[in-house]
């Protein structure tokens, strides 16, 4: 909204005449897609680049005020960038950028291909709810200097607050490791330190990833989740289950079946209707990943249930946003967290469990004030 709201703005005002949106995500495009062809008038004509759309060449060529929605790819915004230096060399100060979920455009692939060539544009405009990438300062850096600082912070605690997203219950289940995820923990620590003794580059950073695979995939939060929902049937209204893999989520389905008939599974494009009939509430639970963690806007979303959380903050913001969206159809809405907790002896597990647990109790604390 704030980001229509700009360029409404700039159009009226005739300070700019075209406008790039790139997201990554087809169902992230195709929202995009309709809010702008719902909010702009038939004198704003509106272009499509991503899926079977090729509308590249149509917006370049185009004489009216356009918007042109297209993929976030590397090599679909550098040949973006390099036809309009061709066709429109000297209205670097006629065109508005929008990178939706920025902290995207610090992969490696938009550093190699885009240095240098997003900053000398005049209007940029970055959106996320999570702009700082985790242990990326290249990342960082380079979103800095293309897109620029951050101008404008809002956080989840002032949206609750003012009522913009909505209360939420935590619930941290713990757990405790099985003798088996002990073991395979144990194999990843001495697998890197033979590494090490042989004189071999290894990163601390890759075993951590592995270690905390081990947690994500651990079959101890299987009965715990079966007794919590056993107890709180509720939770499963309007929920998404995130899951680190497939495998994981057919696990959690045949703990499923026995409390809620209407679910699906989400793991990619093949699964798309499924979103879709979540979104019109014909499904009630879906099992998903890290597809629908970004941008998505169901806003009747009531619960989430969190069997996978990254040590970064930045995942576990997007997937709760899920579920924080007010309701205009449920004004009295109020969410519910699902997660897991794990009892272990291992200081990284402590500090990065314990540290999101604190943080999530703390920010459902938070109420709404009188607005």
């Amino acid at each position: 909204r704030t980001a229509l709201k700009i360029i409404h703005r700039l159009f009226d005002t005739d300070t700019i005449s075209r406008v790039v949106i790139s997201m990554y995500g087809n169902d992230l495009l195709k929202q995009w897609v309709k809010e702008c062809f719902s909010d702009f008038g038939v004198d704003i004509q509106i272009y499509q680049h991503f899926e079977s759309n090729k509308d590249l060449q149509r917006f370049l060529l185009c004489r009216k005020k356009c918007i042109l929605i297209i993929s976030r790819d590397a090599g679909y915004l550098s040949e973006c960038l390099m036809k309009l230096e061709t066709r429109i060399p000297t209205r670097r100060d006629s065109i508005l950028f929008v990178f939706d979920e920025v902290h995207g455009f610090g992969a490696s692939s938009f550093r190699r291909e885009l240095t240098g060539k997003l900053a000398p544009y005049k209007y940029r405009l970055g959106l996320s709810a999570t702009p700082e990438r985790e242990y990326d300062d290249l990342g960082n850096e380079f979103i800095r200097n293309e897109i620029g600082p951050v101008i404008y912070t809002f956080g989840l605690e002032d949206a609750i607050r003012n009522g913009i997203l909505c209360e939420f219950d935590y619930f941290p289940l713990n757990y405790s490791l099985s003798d088996d995820d002990k073991r395979k923990k144990q194999a990843i620590i001495a697998s890197f330190s033979a590494r090490r003794t042989r004189g071999e580059a290894v990163r601390d950073e890759d075993m951590y990833q592995q270690l905390a695979m081990v947690n994500k995939l651990s079959p101890s939060k299987l009965p715990l989740f079966h007794d919590f929902i056993a107890q709180h049937p509720n939770i499963l209204e309007r929920c998404l289950i995130f899951v680190e893999t497939k495998e994981y989520g057919t696990a959690v389905q045949q703990i499923l079946i026995e409390h809620c008939r209407d679910y699906h599974t989400y793991y990619g494009e093949d699964d798309e209707e499924n979103l879709h009939q979540f979104a019109r509430g014909r499904l009630n639970c879906l099992v998903t990943c890290k597809k629908i963690s970004e941008g998505i806007d169901i806003k009747t979303v009531k619960n989430i249930i969190l069997f996978s959380s990254d040590r970064a903050r930045l995942v576990t913001i997007q997937r709760i946003g899920r579920s924080l969206r007010i309701d205009p159809s449920n004004p009295s809405k109020r969410a519910g967290v699902v997660d897991f907790i794990v009892q272990s002896d291992s200081p990284e597990d402590i500090n990065a469990d314990t540290e999101r647990r604190n943080w999530l109790s703390k920010l459902a604390q938070v109420r709404r004030e009188n607005v």
